[in-house]
């Protein structure tokens, strides 16, 4: 059915919960995952350096957000060894989240992207984030969006 799936993740509980769930399904389908963080772009910010009077602020900003990508991707690969899913994690710059996302599952060629219905923002009912709304409208191949858990 599908042989390479791309799996979003930001680190949110949702995000790891539809990471799981993506993996399950490629290890039910006998694909592989992508497991892909988009790191927003960080521009030197001397006000924000001064603020802190520390002129290498942006650069400990940008090993903050480096820090995070690898967990968030060692959540996936980790999941994926313990099914015996092929994975492989990337991560990429981007201001525009959703673009990157369907950007890099071209590029891959993925032939599914598997992502949460909404990120760290909070929503409230069965609203989906914007990231995932742009993704589903644009994407050239399918889309599965996975639901939080109802507690």
């Amino acid at each position: 059915m599908f042989r390479h799936i791309l799996v979003p993740v930001d680190g949110s509980e949702l995000s790891r919960q539809a990471a799981a769930a993506g993996v399950e399904l490629a290890r039910e389908c006998g694909a592989s995952v992508s497991a892909l963080h988009v790191v927003p772009p960080l521009q030197p910010d001397l006000l924000e350096a001064w603020a802190h009077h520390d002129p290498g602020y942006a650069a400990k900003r940008r090993a903050i957000y480096e820090e995070a990508a690898v967990r968030y991707l060692d959540f996936v690969s980790n999941r994926a060894a313990a099914e015996h899913v092929p994975c492989a994690t990337l991560q990429v710059e981007s201001a525009a989240p959703a673009d990157a996302i369907l950007r890099t599952a071209r590029q891959l060629g993925c032939d599914l992207i598997y992502l949460g219905s909404h990120g760290w923002g909070k929503q409230e009912g069965d609203w989906l984030g914007s990231v995932s709304l742009r993704v589903l409208q644009a994407a050239p191949m399918p889309v599965l969006v996975h639901r939080p858990r109802v507690s």
